[in-house]
């Protein structure tokens, strides 16, 4: 039998496993938060072009300097809320760049626990195949021998 185990290092391969999955999940979850954030831009930028139409159309067919202002003091509101989005959109992708560039380490580090299984694995069944090749060997010239003896005896 052969002297080696196929592989010790099973734990260590799941423990891999398990943080390029936590990695995987992190970078998921930031993009979807990423998404999520373009979204909410997206309609802030919507209400502040609404809010200036309004103050246009409210100035076109009579001109209360006190709705208009509240209209653009809204959509400066609306201009500060999408300057705060882009700066958190532009901080959460600097945040998935690092998270997928640790994703990509996890998962070299796994990779390297697997190619290390997979040469064991190999190295232990090249060694079996090699006993049981002696095996098949020793038994072919005992049976030769027996042969040979049969033929031999008188």
């Amino acid at each position: 039998m052969p002297r080696r185990r196929p592989f010790r290092y099973g734990m260590l391969l799941r423990v891999r496993e398990r943080q390029e999955e936590r990695k995987a999940a992190e970078l998921a979850g930031t993009r979807r938060t990423i998404r999520v954030a373009q979204h909410q831009k997206a309609e802030i930028v919507r209400q502040q072009r609404e809010s200036l139409e309004r103050a246009g159309r409210s100035a076109a067919k009579r001109f209360d300097a006190s709705d208009v202002r509240r209209y653009y003091l809204y959509e400066r509101h609306l201009a500060r809320l999408a300057d705060d989005k882009d700066a958190m959109i532009a901080h959460l992708q600097r945040e998935a760049e690092r998270q997928r560039v640790e994703l990509e380490e996890a998962m070299k580090r796994k990779r390297v626990v697997e190619r290390l299984k997979e040469r064991q694995q190999r190295a232990f069944f090249a060694e079996l195949n090699k006993e049981e090749q002696a095996f098949s060997d020793e038994m072919a010239v005992n049976h030769a021998a027996v042969a040979r003896h049969k033929r031999n005896r008188p």
